[in-house]
């Protein structure tokens, strides 16, 4: 490319082929990124407040930036120029777009603005030009500086004449920058630290999953320490930083620290680890961590914790239903092409995912509807040819725990990109449409970038390439593990569980002349090799006793066990998916009755082991039920009341706190009913 010669001279560095994108995004050329730039600044991002449109369907984060510098354009207010971005975090809302710009305070660098026109965004706002692309994001301790594509090794004078013979303006400093007054501090050597090697040798991200790194020099206590990754959103041209929260121990000779995958991206990625002692001494690892997958973990507002979401069914089979838009039919081969996707994830990790009716409008934004559309005009940034939106709620569930659950997922298409629709493998300069779109639905799973070239989710597709096949180690295990772990669960809030694919109903009932009749029904049968039906009594959902195993019966998907004799009072059904690889998926737990109307008020389980005081209500009609525990000498410990439907209620009560004892649990409904019952807590 001409542009990369042009930027030679300023010792500019790719951090990738040319013929690759990066998750979507094509190269934007210098000059042309300077051209469609009103104003061109060296800024620090001071703060960021995100807010709703209008319409409250999408949101934005408004951005305060101290400008160091200008190098296009004109600027009145050099400590408040506004700067909007897409996507955001307000209140238990999160709105998370690939490929999209997301800043951070005091992030700073150079930055490519146009006007940002989006209603409610206010006079004089910019936006970055390409959104990931308007922005060069300085590392002031190396006095080195990045973009997607681009590395900068020096922010030297050949750095700023580079920028300026582009705008054609030249720059004029407005105040100084104080991180880069000073010589770059990070020290590189084989002095004190040292790393001798690390364990385990490959690990995911954004699990929890621990790295123990082994050396010296590394000082008695972490301090101002830290400890770095390769990015895997940019093929580790730029670092990662592990959280506060993710260091488990920091001696002289070993750290601990947990492998981090944050909100929006900045997954760490394969490559070397590099450890800064409190000192500021830094050593780089010269054996690579593998990373085999990276999990997206949603943060909250306070940017105090740190959650993997999990999926919720939004339909009445269990699972997620998307739509296409009117634009994304006008041809048959798009919509064929990604439902062959949607079929890949499908039939190898169970992700419970179908494609109902059209949708009515081309509409990219919060609407309940999970979209997946084509562009019309400039709606994607520039050189972007499409991203996923994924829309999150978050909610308190009985255990405490804040759970964030994906609310919705919108996919948006370049139109005037060249793809290769398929079935067909593409040919340069062509995009493979099926690839991106696997690629693509694995961001909708949870899954974050990887380095890990042949993956579905490393970062980067080339023209021409077909990546079409998950790869086992990575993609598949990734996805297997958010829902085995999470969505195939009932975390107490969000919704009900998703049913693991080809499921698409499953329930338990009682009737006293037969026994519990156990349903379920499936649809396009793959990744299934039979079914165990298990129980569990009193209460209890982590005693589970096997009943039958059932065969599966294509193409009927209509399936029933009765169990003619279950013991008296709760019990719980479930149904396990034997998949071809040996592996289990259970459905959420099904709880049944067979006490029926004549159901008594029972504890479960009774000792209470944990927080949560499982109870068995019988209400007589709709109402507020008050609950007070008293302790053995009388007292009032804890008063709640709880909202009942007419039928046999399923509740939870929190008894966290109480100190282990005698309690007597004592209720009133709104007919004035009343009673009591004991229990123990330990």
């Amino acid at each position: 490319m001409a542009l990369a010669v042009g930027l030679a001279g300023a010792g500019v560095a790719h951090s990738q082929g040319a013929a690759e994108t990066r998750c979507l995004l094509l190269p934007i050329e210098p000059a042309r990124r300077a051209q469609q730039s009103a104003l061109v600044v060296e800024a620090e991002v001071l703060d960021a407040q995100s807010f709703w449109d209008a319409s409250r369907q999408r949101l934005f984060t408004r951005h305060r930036l101290r400008v160091f510098s200008l190098l296009k354009g004109a600027v009145a207010d050099t400590t408040g120029l506004r700067l909007i971005t897409e996507g955001g975090r307000v209140g238990l809302d999160q709105q998370i777009l690939t490929n999209t710009l997301q800043l951070r305070a005091g992030q700073q660098g150079v930055f490519f603005l146009t006007p940002a026109l989006w209603p409610g965004a206010g006079p004089a706002a910019f936006t970055p030009v390409g959104s990931e692309q308007g922005f060069i994001e300085f590392n002031p301790a190396e006095h080195t500086a990045a973009e997607p594509f681009r590395t900068y090794p020096a922010l030297d004078a050949a750095f700023y004449r580079e920028i300026t013979r582009l705008t054609g303006q030249p720059r004029q400093e407005l105040r100084a920058n104080p991180a880069l007054a000073a010589p770059g501090s990070a020290q590189r050597g084989t002095l004190a630290p040292s790393i001798t090697g690390f364990t385990p040798l490959s690990l995911p991200a954004g699990t929890g999953a621990v790295l123990t790194i082994n050396g010296d020099g590394f000082g008695s206590s972490r301090g101002s320490g830290f400890v770095e990754f390769k990015n895997a959103d940019d093929g580790g041209a730029t670092r990662v930083k592990a959280r506060e929260a993710d260091y488990l121990t920091w001696t002289n000779t070993r750290i601990q620290v947990r492998v981090p995958s944050s909100s929006g991206g900045r997954p760490a990625g394969s490559g070397q680890v590099r450890v800064t002692a409190s000192d500021q001494l830094t050593v780089e690892s010269t054996s690579s961590v593998t990373i085999v997958y990276a999990l997206t973990n949603v943060e909250s507002t306070t940017g105090n914790l740190l959650q993997r979401p999990n999926h919720v069914a939004l339909n009445a089979t269990g699972g997620i239903t998307f739509r296409f838009a009117p634009n994304f039919t006008l041809s048959p081969a798009p919509p064929a092409a990604w439902q062959r996707a949607l079929a890949t994830w499908r039939c190898q990790t169970g992700m419970n995912w179908e494609v109902g009716s059209p949708n009515s409008t081309n509409t990219i934004a919060e609407d309940g509807q999970n979209v997946v559309a084509f562009d019309n005009g400039p709606e994607l940034p520039d050189r972007v040819l499409g991203r996923t939106t994924t829309y999150y709620r978050g909610c308190l569930a009985p255990s405490g725990e804040l759970v964030f659950w994906v609310k919705e997922i919108d996919m948006q298409f370049d139109d005037a990109a060249i793809f290769q629709f398929g079935p067909l493998p593409p040919i340069t300069p062509q995009l493979d449409f099926e690839s991106v779109a696997v690629h693509e639905l694995g961001h909708a799973q949870q899954l974050a970038h990887l380095i890990r070239p042949g993956a579905v989710m490393h970062f980067a597709i080339g023209r021409g390439q077909n990546t079409r096949i998950l790869n086992p180690a990575s993609d598949v295990a990734g996805g297997r593990q958010v829902l085995r772990v999470r969505s195939f669960r009932n975390l107490g809030c969000g919704g009900p569980a998703l049913l693991p694919a080809p499921l698409t109903a499953f329930s338990a009932r009682y009737e006293p002349a037969s026994g519990t009749t156990v349903s379920w029904a499936t649809r396009d049968e793959c990744f299934l090799n039979g079914f165990l039906v298990e129980r569990s009594q009193s209460g209890d959902t982590t005693n589970w006793e096997q009943l039958a195993t059932v065969a599966t019966r294509p193409p009927t998907g209509q399936y029933q066990f009765v169990d003619p004799r279950p013991a008296s009072g709760l019990l719980y059904y479930r149904l396990r998916l034997r998949r071809p690889d040996g592996s289990l998926d259970n459905t959420a737990p099904a709880l049944v009755s067979t006490e029926g109307a004549n159901a008594s008020v029972s504890i479960f389980p009774n000792p209470v082991t944990d927080d949560f005081l499982g109870l068995q209500y019988p209400a007589a009609a709709d109402g507020v039920v008050i609950f007070r525990i008293y302790d053995a000498l009388g007292r009032l410990v804890r008063a709640s009341s709880q909202t009942t439907t007419t039928g046999l209620d399923i509740l939870s009560l929190n008894v966290a706190g109480l100190v282990p004892g005698f309690y007597v649990l004592h209720w009133l409904d709104a007919q004035g009913r009343t009673g009591q019952r004991n229990f123990v807590r330990i």
